[in-house]
């Protein structure tokens, strides 16, 4: 009896050791479910150790994640000493991973200095915002721009402009029901702070460019003051900064007051964040004298993932960079003859092209799809109101452009004696609105040579 005692416990005692029985695949996948979804990072790195000790010779690629995977488990308890001695082990016996590796020494930085620029050229992301855990379709949105670099010799040797040859422009913007407001800062990009240049015999330093329609107040604005919503460059200047668990420093903060205040910030630890826009590694800084808390990607473009101040959140729902959404409407147009001005690049997503008395704008934002027809009929009704101008109720059409949806209407400028041809295309992605400028006696011949142009427009994204 007691032999056979011994040999169940023994059975028992096998089943339940991690890898018993089991491929190194599984365990890494118990290994993740544990650190991410159960918050369990004693247990994840058992069998992340087991992945290491299993695979190390047989599956380079499983092991070297299970090893990288370490280092992330060490920096969430806070061991950065650990972490270290776990990236010091992914280099020395996985120097080929060199993705991997690049990846870990990132999420450990070395001095407090800032970090190269994360973004690319013309990068945007928007955060939608919850109150109470519920969708408001209010947003937050944040933009980085190079300085237009297409300038001549001499403007280049300019006292005035070459200043800003190494600028980026910084700009966020806060959508909520009641109002809309941004601010735009032109930065040096090496050093994060404002550009002093000459204007005539006096040196001056770029001030940010501040806009609102909020004349009364908005009261749905006020959870956003302080980091995410700043005059100075905190939300950007976060995502340069050598963060790691334990990391304290302080940041001007210029949010509703007359001078910048020293904000303390300190990064409390680190999370697995899944948003629409994909699942990220975050940092988890805390600003505790407005109760904010933001975090931050530890990879790739070290994007603002999540934002949460109260019952008030602000969830990461799509990124973009510089990709040319409006080559679907250049290449139809180039094979009609006809040609659009170079596209104009401004801040916040917005690019601006002309033909003639045609103007087509396009607007990276995010709409789910669902709500894209109700944000047709609104753009409509407000370029009705802003123009003056009246809709003709039979010239409304839904249609599908470039395989989005789309309306397009005429609309009578009584005053001018004009007519305009406008259409609304979105998608999930992007807005483009179009406006063609006619007299009365030319709608029908132009929409004759125009309509085939929209049907060539293919693929819009």
């Amino acid at each position: 009896m007691t032999g056979k005692f011994v040999a169940v416990v023994a059975a028992a005692m096998l089943a339940s050791f991690p890898g018993s029985g089991q491929n190194a695949s599984d365990l890494l996948q118990k290994g993740l479910h544990l650190q991410e979804a159960a918050g369990d990072v004693d247990g994840a790195i058992v069998f992340f150790r087991q992945v290491v000790g299993t695979a190390g010779g047989s599956n380079k690629q499983l092991a070297a994640q299970a090893q990288y995977q370490l280092v992330l488990c060490m920096l969430q308890k806070g061991d950065r000493a650990a972490a270290e001695k776990e990236l010091a082990a992914l280099e020395n016996n996985f120097a080929g991973m060199t993705d991997l590796i690049e990846k870990a020494r990132k999420l450990i930085p070395g001095p407090a200095a800032l970090l190269p620029e994360p973004w690319g050229q013309n990068e945007c992301e928007q955060l939608n915002i919850k109150r109470d855990g519920a969708d408001t379709g209010e947003y937050l949105f944040y933009s980085v721009d190079a300085w237009p670099t297409s300038v001549d010799e001499n403007s280049r040797k300019s006292e005035y402009l070459a200043p800003f040859l190494s600028a980026a422009i910084l700009r966020w913007e806060l959508k909520t029901r009641n109002s809309t407001r941004s601010i735009e800062l032109t930065l040096d990009r090496n050093t994060m702070r404002p550009i002093e240049h000459r204007s005539g015999a006096s040196v001056v330093t770029t001030k940010p460019r501040l806009e609102s329609n909020d004349d009364l107040g908005d009261a749905l604005a006020t959870a956003f003051v302080g980091p995410a919503a700043d005059e100075e460059e905190s939300v950007f200047l976060l995502r340069r900064l050598p963060l790691a668990v334990g990391f304290k420093t302080k940041l001007p903060v210029r949010s509703n007051t007359i001078a910048p205040v020293q904000m303390e910030l300190v990064v409390t630890g680190m999370e697995s964040v899944q948003t629409r826009a994909g699942k990220f590694n975050c940092y988890k800084v805390s600003f505790p004298g407005v109760g904010q808390t933001l975090w931050i990607g530890a990879e790739g473009t070290r994007p603002l993932v999540k934002f949460q101040s109260g019952s008030v959140e602000a969830e990461l729902v799509k990124t973009w960079g510089a990709e040319d959404l409006l080559a679907p409407f250049a290449e139809a147009q180039r094979a009609a003859g006809e040609k659009w001005t170079e596209p104009r690049v401004e801040e916040g997503g917005i690019v601006n092209a002309r033909f003639w008395n045609q103007d087509l704008t396009l607007r990276k934002i995010y709409t789910p799809k669902a709500e894209i027809p109700q944000e047709l009929q609104r753009s409509m009704r407000e370029y009705s109101q802003e123009t003056g101008a009246t809709i003709r109720p039979q010239s409304v059409q839904m249609r599908m452009i470039g395989g989005q949806q789309a309306l397009s209407c005429l609309l009578d400028m009584d005053k001018d004696r004009l007519t305009r041809y406008a259409i609304w295309i979105r998608s999930e992605i992007a807005s483009y609105e179009y406006h063609a400028h006619l007299s009365s006696g030319e709608v029908a011949t132009f929409r004759w040579r125009f309509e085939p142009i929209l049907a060539a427009v293919k693929n819009l994204q």
